[in-house]
């Protein structure tokens, strides 16, 4: 496991001061109004793919909540992805505040299976999203986060070779009504074969409350091969309810979001969840070759889940809700 360390610690900027802001950064909230994680600017060479995971801890007082209502996330155009998560259980993953791993473990999903989600921006999307009215975000100070950044610079994707990414985490200073959840869900059980055309797989994950649950913000996440991402709520019969979220890009999908004044953008019934579907297709005619394997040990070129953009494809949800009940913990289904 490949650790680097350094001050790449949580910013707290003083009232009225902080970095000016560009397109691949932004000013830390002043002083009282909340916390920024940034992590150093380092070099994706030609050819290369690196994903690489940063340890912060949320500033305050050790225990005491604190309460989030706004994300604000920059990175140059050709990022993959920025995924921040709680701590879960350590398997071959960790650090401390400081510290970072690249590539290895860090490419490993197995770590972080039981991490609940924080927020996550893809590609080329910078994120400025403002909760709903009433809603926020739940931490404690001291409580350990992990901002994991992915960047390709090789043939299906490409960046100017410059990464680094801020999050800034505005704070609220009375606590919300109601407390934000998320889901973090991956299907691997997928396989796209050379002549696959319109290849679809399909996957379910929920709560399973005992309450409604009203879906603020919801985001798919492929690779190339990709051609359409669609989500549906789920009755707790399993039965599919309407679409709430759809897109045909891999390279910068949409986050759908509540807009100001907005509660929801789709509910989820009481005991229900979310149904995702991923289609692909794979011309043989591109000459493109992944991973797979045969039984018997030798190449297929199939594309099967992992975390090369290269070679591996992704089936994976994002969806925030609320309410969050104080018996429930974030989802995560793979």
């Amino acid at each position: 496991m490949t650790k680097w360390t350094g001050m790449w610690v949580v910013a707290m900027a003083l009232a009225g001061c902080g970095n000016p802001a560009d397109s691949d950064t932004v000013s830390p909230p002043a002083s009282g109004q909340g916390f920024q994680l940034k992590v150093p600017e380092f070099v994706v060479n030609p050819g290369e793919e690196i994903q690489a995971c940063y340890f912060f801890a949320v500033p305050g007082n050790a225990g005491d909540d604190v309460w989030v209502n706004r994300y604000e996330v920059a990175q140059p155009d050709g990022s993959h992805h920025m995924n921040i998560f709680r701590i879960g259980t350590i398997k071959n993953l960790s650090g401390k505040p400081g510290e970072s791993v690249i590539n290895g473990e860090c490419f490993k999903s197995p770590n972080w299976s039981d991490w609940p989600l924080v927020v996550n921006s893809q590609q080329n999307a910078n994120t400025d999203w403002t909760l709903p009215d009433g809603v926020g975000a739940r931490f404690k100070a001291g409580e350990v986060l992990m901002l994991q950044t992915h960047w390709v610079n090789a043939t299906t994707q490409k960046t100017n070779g410059h990464a680094k990414v801020a999050a800034n985490f505005w704070t609220l200073k009375t606590p919300p009504a109601n407390e934000m959840g998320t889901m973090f869900t991956t299907n691997q059980n997928i396989q796209i074969c050379p002549g696959d055309q319109g290849r679809s797989f399909t996957k379910t994950c929920g709560p399973k409350t005992d309450q409604p649950l009203h879906i603020i913000a919801a985001n798919g996440h492929f690779h190339s091969r990709g051609t359409d991402f669609q989500m549906f709520t789920t009755d707790p019969q399993g039965a599919v309810g309407g679409m709430f979220y759809e897109s045909h890009v891999w390279d910068d999908p949409p986050m759908m979001r509540t807009e100001k004044g907005q509660n929801e953008i789709a509910m989820i019934p009481a005991g229900g969840g979310v149904q995702w579907k991923c289609t692909f297709d794979f011309p043989t005619e591109t000459g493109a070759c992944g991973a797979g394997m045969n039984p018997d040990g030798t190449p297929n070129c199939c594309y099967t889940f992992g975390p090369k953009v290269e070679t591996n494809e992704h089936c994976n949800a994002f969806v925030y809700y609320w309410p969050k009940s104080a018996n429930d913990t974030d989802v995560n289904c793979f």
